[in-house]
């Protein structure tokens, strides 16, 4: 990995979507570790932690989703910036699951290269920074007690 290069993690089970969105993501500078499921997605981001700044995230994984994912990596790490894609469930799903993503935070499949180059730039430049966990025992903030979104 490079260090002028931001660092996406892409978690995809439909392999040709996945390989659409890390051409799409490298061709426009990005660094991307892949993974196709649940399992792969922690043990991925386990391995590049540190310089890891978004998870772009298929909603729909076998066995366990990419909601609870996304959960799991926002416990080890609040900073890190996340997008939803699905071809099969829109945006409120993700509301459903008790994250208050918005639908900035979705793409619905199919989608064009440009579009998702586009909407991961938006949310890295955003300033917007959110709770996605009601403050308990095993959710990690950070030290301002938000997490960027």
């Amino acid at each position: 990995m490079t260090d002028d290069s931001e660092v996406m993690l892409v978690v995809d089970d439909e392999q040709s979507d996945g390989q659409l969105i890390q051409n799409a993501l490298e061709g426009a500078g990005f660094t991307v570790v892949a993974a196709d499921c649940y399992n792969s997605g922690i043990e991925v981001f386990q391995a590049h932690a540190g310089d890891i700044v978004m998870a772009v995230v298929d909603v729909s994984l076998p066995r366990r989703n990419g909601i609870e994912l996304v959960k799991q990596l926002l416990r080890r790490k609040p900073s890190l910036r996340v997008l939803f894609v699905s071809g099969h469930v829109g945006a409120e799903v993700i509301r459903f699951y008790g994250l208050p993503a918005t639908d900035r935070h979705f793409l619905q499949k199919p989608f064009a290269a440009a579009a998702l180059v586009a909407r991961v730039q938006e949310i890295l430049r955003s300033p917007e920074a959110w709770k996605w966990f009601a403050a308990d025992a095993e959710t990690a903030e950070d030290t301002n007690g938000r997490a960027d979104g």
